[in-house]
């Protein structure tokens, strides 16, 4: 099956994580999204107490499997969240208007930003990429045992 159209590449995300007419915590979305292993149900339903950026984790509490797990996030991924919250302490943690964003919105606005891509798209992306990495580690590996 051809997944091609599902791709993005890195200047569209830079391009889309750097328009500063998407409101920070779109932006700030969509960067968890690309740099991390959670999907957007999980990233929306954070709250500003879940964001531990010390220690650049965030703590889902809320996953797909019913799990509570941490994640590690990037040191600009924890910078964007800092720049966000401000001197917050709870509530959600992305919102615009005094509302938590909803999937629609973040979404609605990824398509926007891109020119029609899918949110789906980001998380996608991420993962071929570290599945194309992990393959090439391996033949890499394989290459070396034979030489040695």
């Amino acid at each position: 099956m051809d997944t091609t159209h599902l791709l993005v590449n890195d200047l569209e995300v830079d391009t889309a994580l750097a328009d500063p007419t998407v409101p920070l915590a779109v932006r700030a979305v969509w960067q968890l999204l690309w740099e991390s292993d959670v999907r957007p149900d999980e990233v929306l339903a954070l709250d500003v107490p879940d964001a531990e950026l010390d220690e650049r984790l965030i703590v889902i509490r809320h996953s797909k499997e019913g799990d509570l797990f941490e994640t590690g996030i990037t040191t600009a991924a924890a910078g964007v969240l800092r720049e966000l919250i401000g001197t917050r302490t709870e509530g959600p943690l992305f919102t615009v208007d005094g509302h938590r964003l909803s999937r629609a919105e973040v979404a609605d606005a990824y398509r926007v930003a891109t020119g029609g891509r899918t949110l789906h798209a980001l998380r996608f992306t991420r993962q071929r990429k570290e599945l194309d990495q992990a393959r090439r580690s391996a033949t890499v590996r394989q290459t070396e045992e034979k030489t040695a």
